[in-house]
């Protein structure tokens, strides 16, 4: 709903925040945000959904993850996680 917003979500997601130390999404979750047969598919999923996973994996309150979403999401802006939450819900 708003592009500029997906922008940033699209920047953080191909190229992560190197300032931060945000890896960028797509090295793991593929640059479509199809996954693989280990990770999920992020492409097309609800902002919204995506957006609570996030938090949740930054708070620890989901942990199925080994740790490393954690130490991704944690790192995460709240303009960084909605920027990529609204950038993943428009790919196919």
């Amino acid at each position: 709903a708003d592009p500029e917003l997906a922008q940033v979500g699209r920047f953080v997601y191909n190229r992560g925040n190197p300032f931060s130390g945000v890896a960028a999404c797509a090295d793991c979750h593929g640059a479509a945000g199809h996954g693989t047969d280990r990770l999920p598919r992020l492409g097309g999923q609800h902002a919204q959904y995506v957006e609570n996973q996030l938090k949740a994996f930054s708070k620890r309150e989901r942990t199925n993850d080994n740790a490393v979403m954690h130490t991704i999401a944690s790192k995460l802006t709240e303009l960084e996680l909605k920027a990529v939450a609204a950038y993943v819900s428009g790919l196919k």
